[in-house]
């Protein structure tokens, strides 16, 4: 058996305190992979710590660090430590990201404006470029990154949040052909309502806007679902397992949905 087969694969994680980061990074963490998990917010620390405590892992199998993934200099330097840390890098999930006021487009302060296509697109952008790079070197890779199903077809109120997501979906495909005669895999995951506090938050504001309780706007978004309910960061941590996995060998450029089978174009 081969050294490669041995080691353990590794992983960055970006957006990974807290929701859907977290639920990937502790399906990851429990089927062995060595992970750098980064985040703007310091409680990526303590994240990475209790995953750690609650696995009984070897503290240097799970990493962490801080994160804007708007700085061009801070994510090729994220980059750089987790290839120096593990010795390469198998997989990045570009999953850091924002919500941002839900407001009329007309109404959005250039400022807010600004901060969810920095975050949302930029900070995808430069993940998928340093790791990219990486992964090209090495021949082989896999990049996950992370839209949303309002990418794919826009929803009021939550235009710029739409329009980052669907800039993601296109520059992921067209990342894919870039990537596949390096070996290298390239999809999107484009969950629906998922149960994560930036949803909460979304649906507390959607709530006050349309003079309803927060339960109501939730049973609102049951409706909506065929499955009727909100999805988990661990169902997005099984999504990500297997889009990292070799049995998603054959599957490059796609956008998947996880949305509980509410479908968008």
């Amino acid at each position: 058996m081969s050294e490669d087969e041995t080691r353990p694969k590794r992983a960055l994680i970006t957006g990974a305190a807290r929701g859907l980061g977290e639920g990937i990074a502790r399906r990851l963490a429990r089927d062995g992979w060595s992970l750098l998990m980064t985040d703007a917010d310091p409680a990526i620390q303590q994240t990475a710590a209790a995953i750690i405590d609650e696995l009984g892992l070897d503290s240097e199998r799970v990493i962490a660090a801080e994160h804007d993934v708007a700085s061009a200099e801070v994510t090729e330097a994220v980059v750089s430590m987790g290839v120096d840390r593990f010795g390469g890098l198998d997989l990045a999930v570009a999953n850091a990201g924002i919500g941002g006021v839900e407001v009329d487009l007309v109404d959005l302060e250039v400022a807010d404006f600004e901060d969810i296509v920095n975050v949302n697109y930029r900070g995808v952008f430069l993940t998928c470029k340093y790791a990219g790079k990486i992964m090209r070197e090495q021949g082989s890779g896999n990049i996950i990154t992370v839209s949303s199903i309002f990418g794919q077809e826009p929803y009021p109120r939550v235009a710029s949040y739409s329009g980052s997501k669907a800039a993601v979906i296109a520059m992921t495909l067209a990342f894919a052909l870039e990537m596949a005669p390096h070996n290298v895999r390239v999809n999107t995951i484009a969950p629906g309502y998922m149960a994560t506090e930036m949803q909460w938050a979304g649906l507390r504001q959607r709530a006050a806007h349309a003079r309803i309780s927060f339960g109501e706007e939730v049973q609102r978004v049951w409706d909506l679902v065929p499955l009727g309910r909100h999805g988990t960061p661990e169902e997005m941590g099984a999504l990500v397992a297997f889009l990292a996995s070799d049995e998603a060998a054959y599957i490059t450029g796609v956008t998947l949905g996880l949305a509980g089978g509410v479908v968008r174009r």
